[in-house]
């Protein structure tokens, strides 16, 4: 018995250092692409006021996961989350709103360190207002690319056959607002936020 339970205690402590934190800087008018962020079931991220101004951590509507820090004020304070289902977590600040303040958390089940970081989207111009062109990641191919509502509708489909490439895509179709462009090749998913102004 005492050896059953020293094991579950070993399995149990690599485990929880497997997970990783990610820290977030989080101030007013933070735009930055940092904001958004692709990561494992089980890690947590983890927000730090840089300023001395009120702000929350909320998830908006259509999120995977529901979380609010409530209002939290001073220069150092932090809040953390565990993510702990795959899907897509759009976030903002309920202060000051998500034009100023926001992003998304994508979570993935066993996505690897090289396929992270071989996965980088370029999204140019971002904001956009009629021509977007997407830097697709090496060596991923046969996927698709979404663009979904914040509510989670589907505004853009198309199949991608080979994505060691660039698309150029015409917008002006697809009203002003924040969106989520999915790019989903088998089991990941990488996504980015888009603003089309």
């Amino acid at each position: 018995m005492k050896t059953r339970l020293l094991m579950l205690a070993i399995v149990l402590t690599i485990g929880m250092q497997a997970q990783t934190t990610h820290d977030l800087i989080w101030e007013r008018n933070f735009t930055s692409p940092e904001a958004d962020l692709t990561i494992d079931v089980g890690d947590t991220v983890r927000w730090t006021w840089t300023d001395d101004v009120p702000h929350t951590v909320q998830n908006q509507n259509g999120s995977t996961e529901t979380f609010n820090s409530g209002v939290i004020t001073g220069n150092g304070m932090t809040y953390s989350y565990t993510f702990t289902v795959e899907g897509t977590n759009p976030y903002f600040c309920g202060v000051h709103g998500a034009g100023s303040m926001s992003g998304v958390i994508t979570v993935q089940q066993g996505l690897s360190v090289d396929e992270f970081n071989s996965a980088s989207v370029r999204l140019t111009p971002n904001p956009v207002n009629t021509n977007l062109t997407i830097g697709l990641p090496n060596g991923f191919t046969n996927g698709q690319l979404k663009i979904v509502d914040l509510t989670g509708k589907l505004v853009f489909n198309r199949a991608l056959a080979n994505s060691n490439q660039e698309l150029d895509i015409d917008v002006s179709g697809i009203g002003s607002g924040m969106y989520l462009i999915r790019l989903e090749f088998e089991e990941n998913t990488i996504t980015k936020r888009l603003i089309i102004q």
